[in-house]
């Protein structure tokens, strides 16, 4: 989940539990100002219907009932009860409905002097009303519809806004992360398209957000410290390594010299042979520490237009001169007439040790001294396939393949010291190609080299 989905979240829940926490206290205070002004008019129902009753005394009850119709203000579903000290019925608003009551209420309502109960939607109020020496038991009972119907109405309204600000509330705040968090997507764009061939391009943020200023700042100068780590150690291994080249060199020419006397022993001249050997591969260590400490920046800005088949046969003139029983065939499949279709882009110097390691590398792990080359023409790039037969390379070290110093089982008892197929990769990687290996019927190698057609 995205850091803006995760504050728009909980922005919005925060919201929600806000406009819950204030919803549930609006109908919570409703419903007792409700209860509070019914209890009220009960209350005010009861005194005025003993107040009238008082009034009248003996006059007949139906004329207090008649009049009680004539009111405005009469309650749903009214009942009214009127009860003597000695809680026998006075008067009962009622007509054909059966009475009921509890002494125990009117227990309750001798000792409290009011009682308040609800059941379902029936409310009840009672109240103790003394008068000169009497006193008068008064129970009324209705049904507070209106009441009820505005706390609904309340409930309704407050759950339509739920809804409606709960989608403005995430929206809004999604709108609103996504301006302030504008800044941090260029920032992180700009992140992205850093590698480590352009580690000197810094981050330039145009925000007044103090914070992704300081980011941006801070992620320079941690490039900047990176940059010149590297700068040094690539500095340090060409400067070591050209310091190194000399006296290698000047090693293996003494040791050719001195095979060459003729009055030292065969003996001799064995063992010094093995010295050249070991010492030609210390040279080969170095040039290939000097090809992958080279800046990059450098190696792109030598590119230029070259044919394939011609760099191709290059190599292999120059393995024959050093591997004198390599055969090696060489196969152009094109389609296209064109003279300049195996052209392609890249520095000479770089594709020439390209494939004069994996040609070397062919040959001295097949079975049979063999190295098939082919060269497939496809719709948009050229296809350059190096074939050998021998003992393939497991899927585990194929993961490994092209890490520097990787050895793979198919490689023990041959010497090296695998760098090749590392050199191999970045030189394809900076020539903007591509290479894989494919291991075929488990007595087939195939590496195969892409390069995109010019255009």
């Amino acid at each position: 989940m995205t850091l803006k989905s995760r504050i728009s979240i909980f922005v919005t829940n925060l919201f929600l539990v806000l406009y819950i926490v204030m919803a549930s206290l609006v109908i919570f205070l409703f419903s007792e100002f409700r209860t509070e002004e019914f209890q009220e008019r009960l209350r005010q129902k009861a005194i005025s219907t003993i107040e009238l009753l008082i009034e009248i005394k003996q006059a007949d009850q139906d004329i207090i009932k008649n009049i009680e119709k004539q009111k405005v203000d009469n309650l749903i579903d009214e009942k009214t009860l009127v009860f003597n000290k000695d809680f026998t019925l006075i008067y009962a608003s009622l007509y054909d409905t059966a009475l009921k009551w509890e002494i125990a209420e009117l227990n309750k309502l001798n000792k409290k002097n009011t009682f308040y109960k609800r059941q379902g939607n029936i409310e009840t109020f009672g109240i103790l009303y003394k008068y000169k020496n009497e006193e008068y038991f008064i129970i009324v009972s209705a049904k507070d519809i209106a009441g009820f119907r505005k706390l609904n109405y309340l409930i309704y309204v407050l759950l339509i806004s739920f809804i409606i600000f709960t989608l403005l509330a995430w929206f809004l705040t999604r709108t609103t992360v996504k301006r302030v968090l504008k800044p941090l997507d260029h920032f992180l764009s700009k992140i992205k398209s850093i590698n480590e061939k352009n580690l000197g391009a810094y981050i330039d943020v145009k925000s007044k957000n103090t914070e992704i200023l300081i980011l941006a700042q801070e992620f320079n100068l941690m490039l900047k410290r990176i940059d010149d780590s590297l700068q040094l150690q690539s500095e340090f291994t060409a400067n070591a390594s050209h310091e190194l080249r000399t006296p290698v060199a000047r090693i293996i020419v003494q040791l050719e010299n001195k095979i060459n006397d003729p009055t030292i022993s065969s003996d001799v001249k064995i063992f010094l042979q093995k010295l050249v050997s070991d010492a030609s591969q210390i040279s080969q260590l170095i040039h290939s520490l000097l090809i992958l400490s080279k800046n990059d920046k450098t190696v792109i800005s030598q590119v230029e237009l070259n044919r394939l088949d011609e760099i191709i046969y290059d190599c292999i003139e120059k393995i024959n001169s050093i591997y004198i029983d390599c055969k090696i065939f060489f196969d152009i499949e094109i389609e296209n007439e064109q003279d300049d279709i195996v052209e392609i882009s890249g520095t000479r110097a770089l594709l020439e040790i390209v494939f004069l390691n994996l040609i070397k590398n062919a040959y001295i792990y097949s079975d049979n001294k063999e190295v098939h080359i082919k060269i497939i023409q496809k719709e948009t790039s050229i296809h350059c396939q190096v074939i050998n037969s021998g003992k393939t390379i497991s899927p585990e070290d194929q993961k490994r393949l092209f890490q520097p110093f990787m050895r793979g089982q198919n490689a023990i008892g041959i010497a090296g010291f695998g760098l090749g197929l590392r050199i191999v990769q970045r030189i394809i990687q900076i020539q903007k190609a591509t290479i894989y290996y494919e291991a075929i019927d488990n007595h087939l190698n195939e590496f195969t080299l892409i390069f995109p057609i010019k255009t």
